[in-house]
């Protein structure tokens, strides 16, 4: 699937996790690196070492925050807002052949799995046996 989204997104320079993360705090708006890897299901080091190459791009900026000058903020730039505009038409055919390849039913229904794998909790076990 990865490869899928990959070269689709080819002809904006974006992997599928770049452009995940951006679309995603396009939707969100500004977030902190740990709001935003929760809402990605990722952890803060992954998010950290993928966002670095997409600051350098000038498509994101880490700020502080309002709330707390202490904490950092990510910020889409407009660069990033144009990146994800081209990107939506690419992410949206890779969909489509997605849903070819699978069936229509087939696709829904990886997507439900999908999501209930990204919203169950797998953090650190809570007791019992470890495997």
């Amino acid at each position: 699937m990865t490869r899928l989204y990959d070269q689709a997104l080819a002809p904006t320079g974006l992997g599928v996790n770049q452009y995940s993360i951006l679309a995603r705090l396009g939707r969100a708006g500004p977030s902190t690196i740990q709001d935003l890897a929760r809402r990605l299901v990722m952890d803060r080091s992954t998010l950290g070492h993928l966002v670095r190459p997409l600051q350098r791009r000038g498509l994101m900026r880490l700020q502080s925050s309002e709330r707390d000058a202490r904490s950092r903020v990510i910020v889409l730039t407009p660069a990033g807002r144009a990146a994800v505009a081209r990107g939506r038409p690419l992410w949206a055919a890779a969909q489509q052949r997605f849903a070819r390849a699978l069936g229509e039913k087939g696709a829904r229904e990886l997507r439900t799995i999908l999501k209930q794998v990204a919203l169950a909790d797998f953090g650190a076990p809570t007791g019992g046996a470890r495997s």
